[in-house]
């Protein structure tokens, strides 16, 4: 069984890395093409809800291989927890690859949903990224559980969510970063309109602010069976209540108009610098009742 997770581990690696090489080649070709067109003076109407279909073949393909990527780490997933008899976030390796899955299932729906492929470009690049590193500092094989790790559901539920939230997070700050690029620079070639950035950027953190601000509560109600109290400013918790909070200064950025746009995109890219702080720094460099997460 450990051949099979670990096979297919790197079937999405290798898928995930032909979805990127593809969703740039659209973008170059969507680039050239709208360049060859302003040379001549050319133009053309394309139909609302439609694209030219040299536009719409590749990025199909590239949706393909990204699926194929989040369906391989997804049975990855499973056949770790089989083989393991406990869920793969209980090591290092095992929650970066969770938390690629996650990342690649939401950059997907998003880059589906929308029809762009920027989104995903981002996001697979990101999870290569984080994939290769755990590859290359985390050691694969499945250890035994430490005493607090072993038989517990509420703890299995509550770091499921914390991983759902964060690859959710991550597709907003992929919108703000692709959003605040084309802001800054709107000559670049390639990107969405900016108000089509934002608008995939609302809609992730919408549906982030839920699902973080239930991992945190459930991270409490099991703090307070394992150690006896709800919260007690571990570095872990405060890390995860910043990332809360940032996520709830966006949505206050929101409702002003002064500080809508650059300024909140800004937060939702902090808010995934935290998350990378959470994972790491707090991980290796700081010492915490999380430090065997």
């Amino acid at each position: 069984m450990s051949e099979y997770w670990y096979f297919s581990f790197w079937v999405g690696l290798i898928s995930l890395a032909g979805a990127a090489a593809v969703f740039l080649a659209s973008i170059r070709w969507r680039v050239g093409r709208a360049s060859a067109m302003t040379t001549t003076g050319a133009s053309f109407l394309v139909p609302a809800g439609t694209e030219p279909r040299y536009l719409a073949r590749p990025f199909s393909l590239g949706m393909t291989l990204l699926w194929l990527a989040a369906s391989a780490f997804l049975a990855s997933l499973i056949m770790r927890t089989i083989a393991a008899q406990a869920p793969p976030m209980a090591s290092m390796w095992g929650y970066f690859l969770a938390m690629g899955f996650a990342m690649t299932l939401f950059g997907g729906w998003f880059g589906q949903r929308y029809r762009e492929p920027t989104i995903p470009l981002v996001i697979a690049v990101v999870v290569l990224a984080g994939l290769l590193a755990s590859e290359r500092y985390f050691d694969p094989a499945i250890r035994p559980l430490i005493p607090a790790l072993q038989a517990n559901r509420l703890l299995t539920v509550h770091v499921a969510t914390m991983t759902l939230s964060y690859g959710m997070i991550t597709t907003a700050s992929a919108a703000s970063a692709v959003y605040l690029v084309k802001s800054y620079v709107p000559q670049f070639p390639g990107l969405p309109p900016a108000e089509k950035a934002l608008r995939i950027a609302h809609h992730a953190a919408i549906l982030a602010l839920p699902l973080l601000t239930l991992g945190v509560a459930l991270g409490a109600y099991w703090a307070n069976s394992a150690w006896g109290r709800y919260w007690g400013w571990d570095p872990k918790e405060t890390a995860s209540l910043l990332t809360w909070l940032m996520l709830v200064e966006y949505m206050h950025m929101q409702g002003l108009r002064k500080w809508r746009g650059r300024r909140a995109s800004w937060m939702l890219v902090i808010a995934f610098g935290s998350i990378v702080f959470n994972m790491v720094a707090v991980n290796f460099w700081i010492t915490g009742l999380h430090s065997y997460a």
